[in-house]
């Protein structure tokens, strides 16, 4: 018996869903673009006092990720990343399911990510930690204290491009993982995902998928930096790459000592960064050191330590000092392997052949077995008292949108944005203590890389 057609009634509701539905998923997109991050190639020496680059609204240069959008746009925003975040997490979960398998190690160390993590997602806290400074008044003159949280860092090693986020959308359970209120923020270099060759709606998806740009090479007192500390000071989940670039080694990677002739060449996955050819000495008879390669390994690690120092910033000026909790791990490698000549990753040269069952000449014992290890959380309350028994109280950034609101409507906006400014710029002390969370982060995470990168490759059934 042939099957009825609907209704008119129930046709005409199923039309106006599916109308509704589209609109609704046009306009989450369109508000995705909107509020995408832009990159930011300005001098911050400079006392213009012009808008934020990634801060202000789109109709003058920015974008609106990091402050309050109105209710609808809110509405609409939080759509786009349910949709960017939900999409990214299944489809690289059933990826590197499907092509392989990974494990994240079930210990002390993961239940207590699992639970900081919870905790930031699942509402604020009170925290006895606050300072006096971070007091609001009730209106009759008695002290009140403001309900806040202490953010989470997780730091790791950066073996691909792929890390994020084929690695960080594997470790929290899936139901939690799509959901973006327990989704980490991080960084990505603008020019690679937020250049204008990219087309708006790929920025505004990368950009809902809670990803803000950081310019390579723009230094610790970069604003897309405070930008990103902002989340962290709200009590999010913030994660961070701090070698500074992709390493495929059985440690650390990152600076290295150079030799009194050595040039550092720029190399990226995209292309040999000074546009010349050869990797030997150059014209001008200086030795040419691509990073990532294995003429870089030789060498001694630098002096100040192979980790950039933007994490140790970020950590020194949170309202509240966060939890830090590293971890690595290995097996990405073998999806894009890295050329020890020019530091370049691409995909395996078999990458279509290893998708291939058995039964038609695959071997599973070559595919991607991803594992991850948690360490202990790190402490850097002593190091933080002790700079300031010196140098005084260190200048806190603040998570708050309302002063950045308020600012874009106050005479004195451009004085108080050079002021914030002036503030936001380190002093020698200060790097200093920058230099010395980050050397206490690499110790931990250099001995966590080599213990899981001297593990025995895990067997396939």
């Amino acid at each position: 018996m042939p099957l009825l057609p609907p209704p008119p009634p129930l046709r005409r509701c199923l039309s106006l869903a599916k109308f509704a539905a589209g609109a609704t998923f046009a306009a989450s997109a369109a508000s995705a673009w909107y509020h995408a991050p832009v990159a930011d190639d300005r001098d911050y020496d400079d006392d213009s006092g012009g808008d934020d680059a990634t801060t202000g609204p789109r109709a003058r240069g920015g974008a609106t990720t990091t402050t309050t959008p109105s209710p609808p746009s809110s509405w609409l925003l939080d759509l786009a990343r349910r949709s960017s975040i939900g999409v990214t997490t299944v489809a690289i979960r059933l990826f590197v399911t499907t092509y392989g398998g990974y494990e994240v190690a079930d210990d002390d160390n993961y239940r207590k990510f699992l639970e900081t993590v919870l905790r930031l997602g699942g509402g604020d806290d009170y925290d006895d930690n606050c300072d006096d400074d971070d007091d609001d008044d009730d209106g009759r003159g008695r002290p009140r204290r403001r309900r806040r949280r202490r953010g989470l860092i997780t730091v790791s090693n950066h073996r691909s491009l792929f890390d994020d986020p084929g690695v960080v959308s594997c470790l929290l359970p899936l139901p939690i993982a799509i959901q973006p209120r327990y989704n980490r923020w991080a960084l990505c270099s603008q020019e690679y995902c937020f250049n204008g060759a990219l087309p708006g709606l790929i920025r505004g998806y990368i950009g809902a998928g809670q990803v803000l740009p950081i310019r390579r090479g723009g230094g610790i007192d970069q604003r897309p930096l405070l930008d990103f500390g902002r989340h962290l000071a709200r009590g999010e989940w913030c994660h961070v790459f701090p070698e500074g670039g992709v390493w495929q080694w059985d440690e650390l990677g990152g600076r290295r000592r150079l030799p009194p002739n050595a040039v550092v060449v720029s190399s990226s996955d995209f292309g040999r960064g000074d546009g010349s050819g050869p990797i030997d000495d150059g014209d001008d008879g200086a030795m040419r050191i691509i990073p990532a390669t294995a003429r870089q390994r030789a060498l001694p690690p630098s002096p100040v330590g192979k980790l950039k120092w933007g994490v140790g910033k970020l950590i020194a000026h949170a309202p509240i000092t966060p939890v830090v909790i590293p971890f690595a791990h290995r097996g990405m490698e073998r999806l894009l392997p890295q050329d020890e000549d020019t530091g370049r990753t691409r995909f395996r040269d078999d990458f279509i052949a290893s998708l291939l069952p058995r039964a038609l000449g695959g071997n599973a014992d070559d595919r991607l077995r991803v594992t991850v290890r948690f360490g202990e959380e790190i402490s850097f309350d002593d190091l933080i008292l002790e700079h300031e028994s010196r140098h005084g109280k260190l200048w806190k950034y603040r998570g708050e949108v309302e002063d950045d609101e308020e600012r874009r409507h106050d005479d004195g906006r451009r004085r108080n944005d050079r002021v914030h400014r002036e503030s936001w710029k380190s002093s020698e002390a200060e790097r200093v203590l920058y230099s010395k969370i980050v050397r206490r982060i690499e110790g931990r995470l250099d001995a966590l890389t080599k213990e899981i990168c001297a593990e025995e490759r895990p067997k396939s059934n």
